[in-house]
């Protein structure tokens, strides 16, 4: 019966890249910043999405130039991905303490997490400590 009902709430797609899901019928709508999303989902409100996995730099409320440089990269490069590559997959997971809900999402059957990183515009993060972008980037030359 539960299955019935996911099943009903989140379809599943036709794609063919082997990834399905509730990502399936939905899109980005905005990109907030590197990490926070607006996501539309077919036949819901847009909901406020924290992706889960990463963590870039700050752009409102960045420290120092280089982490809101880098910030602006990381929103501009998930902005130019999200209107070409299509969700294929959201698994939320709760909220956070701003009431974002927390998720993966992946793209074009890859975590998205897995993208930002690779593209050296994230670092892995779990939530736990709030990563020092400043230092991090003096100590790697980038400030």
């Amino acid at each position: 019966m539960i299955g019935a009902l996911v099943a009903l709430y989140y379809p599943q797609s036709a794609d063919t890249t082997g990834v399905s899901g509730a990502g399936a019928n939905c899109r980005i709508t905005h990109v907030v910043d590197g990490d926070t999303v607006d996501l539309k989902c077919q036949g819901s409100q847009t909901e406020r999405i924290r992706v889960m996995g990463y963590d870039t730099p700050e752009t409102f409320y960045a420290d120092c130039p280089a982490e809101k440089m880098l910030g602006d990269r990381a929103s501009e490069y998930l902005r130019t991905l999200a209107a070409s590559t299509p969700v294929t997959k959201v698994e939320r997971t709760g909220t956070d303490r701003y009431d974002r809900i927390l998720a993966q999402i992946w793209l074009g059957g890859q975590d998205l997490a897995d993208i930002m990183v690779s593209q050296e515009l994230a670092v892995a993060y779990t939530g736990r400590q709030r990563i020092d972008w400043c230092a991090r980037l003096a100590s790697s030359g980038n400030n």
